[in-house]
C-alpha cells in the first residue's frame, strides 16, 4: 500500500436475513425477524466475508471497483443492488445473481464471489438463495491524485 493511493473502502449496508427472500413459494418466505437465529448468524458471517472480499486488494476486487467507479460517475450516486447467493454444503458460493448493477459489474462481482468459501457450511435448513441488499460507496481518491495543477 502506498501513501499516494489511500485504501479504497466499500461499505455494505442493510443485510437481509438468510433465505428471507428465497426463490420459493410465498408460504416459504420468512421475514428477517422470523428467520431462525442460525440463519441470521450465517448471514452476518456472509456479510463479513463479502465485505472483506469487496474491499480486498486482489485483482478481482480492483477490477470490480474500477467497474463500479465508472457507473457511479455516470449516475453520480451510491451503487445499491441486491445479491442472491447460493451455497454448497461446504460453504462455497456456488451461484450468484445480481440486480441493480450493470452487466460489467455483474461479471466482476461473479468473478470475485464465485467458488470462494464463507468459512462454514450454511445451516442445513436454511432457505436459499441468501439475499443481501447492498449499498456500495467507494471513497474518492485524494484531490492530489486528480492531477490538477
Amino acid at each position: 500500500m502506498t501513501a499516494a493511493m489511500p485504501r479504497r473502502i466499500l461499505s455494505l449496508c442493510a443485510i437481509v436475513a438468510a433465505g428471507v427472500l428465497a426463490c420459493a413459494p410465498a408460504s416459504a418466505f420468512k421475514s428477517p425477524n422470523d428467520a431462525p437465529a442460525a440463519w441470521r448468524d450465517y448471514s452476518a458471517m456472509v456479510k463479513s466475508r463479502v465485505q472483506d472480499w469487496l474491499s480486498g486488494e486482489d485483482e478481482a476486487a480492483r477490477r470490480l471497483r474500477a467497474s463500479l467507479d465508472g457507473g457511479r460517475q455516470q449516475r453520480g450516486t451510491t451503487t445499491r443492488f441486491v445479491a442472491r447467493l447460493w451455497f454448497l454444503a461446504n460453504g462455497e458460493v456456488a451461484r450468484a445473481e445480481f440486480t441493480g448493477v450493470d452487466a460489467a459489474a455483474v461479471v466482476e462481482l461473479r468473478a470475485l464471489l464465485l467458488h470462494r468459501r464463507i468459512g462454514a457450511p450454511p445451516p442445513a435448513d436454511m432457505l436459499q438463495p441468501l439475499h443481501l441488499q447492498l449499498s456500495l460507496q467507494i471513497e474518492n481518491r485524494a484531490s492530489t491524485d486528480a492531477g490538477r495543477g
